[in-house]
C-alpha cells in the first residue's frame, strides 16, 4: 500500500521545492510541509505548512502523528535537526524515512571514507540500525549529479562566462539527474514502498561525459572563446584533505571530495544499474540533454 500522508522538511533550498512539486501533484498523496518559526516558504494551495522546533524531540513528534513517511532535503549544515527528527518519527510511529542524500554513491568506499559525508554516513547508520530493531523503515536516493542546477549554477560548464571543467579529462561516464527527476522519484517510492525497503534506490535521467555535455553547450551558445581547465580528481581532493586535517572546513575544502565522487576513477559516479523502471525513470537521450541546456540558457 501507497505512503500517502506525507510530512518534507527543508522545502528553501535547491532540491526541497522539486520535491515539493512532485509530491503534492500526485493525487495519492497529502503533503504537510515542516517549517522553522518564521519561514514562510511558498507552497501550493492545498499544502498545509506546520511551524516546529527541530531541536525539541518532543515537538516534532507531537506534529508526526498519524504521518506515514518523511522525506528530508535538511542541508548538512543541520544534522542535529535531521537526527532529532529521526527519533521524532520513531515516537511518532512513522513508517518509512527518506533522508537527506540525493546524490553521490556513499556505498562506494572511497565516498564513504571521505571526510566531508561524515554526518551523512551518521545517520544512515543510525536508520540502519532502527530499521535492525524494526523501529522504522528507510530509503536512501542516490541520483549523481543535480543535471540542470549544475548548469545553472556554473559547474562543470559555465554556459555564461563559457568555462568548463573537464575533471579527469571530462571523458569519464558519470550518471546525473535533474531536479525533477529526483522529485519523481520520490513519488516512486511513495508507491512502491515494499520494494524500496530499508534499502539504496538508484535513479539516473542521463550518462554522459563531461566533454559531450561541453560539446552540447557549445552547440547552443557558441564554440568560441571557452576556457577550459582539466584538474586531477585525486590530487585535488588529496589537497583537500591537508586543509581538512588543519581544521579548514570551506567549499574550497569540501568541493573537491564531491567532485572527486562524481568523476573519480573509482567512485561509482556512473551508476551500471538502476531503479528507473521501478520508479517511473524516463532516460534522457541527446535531444533531451539538448533541451536541459537550452532550458538552463533561457531561464526556465
Amino acid at each position: 500500500m501507497a505512503l500517502r500522508n506525507i510530512v518534507l522538511a527543508g522545502v528553501s533550498g535547491n532540491l526541497g521545492p522539486a520535491i515539493l512539486s512532485a509530491v503534492s501533484s500526485s493525487p495519492s498523496i497529502n503533503v504537510t510541509v515542516f517549517t522553522r518559526p518564521g519561514s514562510s516558504p511558498t507552497v501550493p494551495s492545498g499544502v498545509k505548512t506546520v511551524e516546529v522546533n527541530y531541536d525539541s524531540v518532543e515537538d516534532l513528534t507531537k506534529n508526526l502523528n498519524g504521518q506515514d513517511a518523511i522525506v528530508s532535503t535538511i542541508p548538512p549544515t543541520s544534522a542535529t535537526a535531521q537526527t532529532n527528527l529521526i527519533h521524532a518519527a520513531v515516537a511518532a510511529g512513522v513508517k518509512r524515512f527518506l533522508p537527506s542524500e540525493f546524490g553521490s554513491d556513499l556505498h562506494n568506499p572511497l565516498n564513504r571514507a571521505a571526510p566531508v559525508y561524515a554526518d551523512k554516513i551518521k545517520v544512515q547508520e543510525l536508520l540502519s540500525s532502527l530499521a535492525a530493531e524494526g523501529k522504522i523503515t528507510y530509503t536512501v536516493v542516490y541520483n549523481g549529479m543535480f543535471l540542470d542546477w549544475g548548469l545553472q549554477f556554473g559547474f562543470p560548464v559555465n554556459l555564461r562566462k563559457k568555462t568548463a571543467v573537464l575533471h579527469d579529462g571530462g571523458e569519464r561516464l558519470y550518471t546525473t539527474t535533474t531536479l525533477a527527476g529526483v522529485g519523481k522519484a520520490v513519488v516512486g517510492i511513495l508507491s512502491h514502498p515494499e520494494e524500496t525497503k530499508n534499502r539504496v534506490v538508484r535513479v539516473g535521467e542521463a550518462v554522459t561525459t563531461i566533454k559531450e555535455l561541453l560539446a552540447l553547450s557549445q552547440d547552443i551558445v557558441g564554440g568560441e572563446e571557452w576556457t577550459i581547465t582539466k584538474p586531477d580528481t585525486a590530487t585535488e581532493a588529496e589537497k583537500a584533505l591537508v586543509k581538512i586535517k588543519q581544521g579548514v572546513f570551506s567549499h574550497e575544502t569540501i568541493l573537491p571530495f564531491i567532485y572527486r565522487a562524481i568523476w573519480g576513477k573509482e567512485n561509482g559516479g556512473h551508476f551500471t544499474t538502476t531503479d528507473n523502471e521501478l520508479l517511473g525513470i524516463k532516460e534522457l537521450d541527446k535531444e533531451g540533454l539538448q533541451k536541459v541546456i537550452q532550458d538552463v540558457v533561457d531561464g526556465k
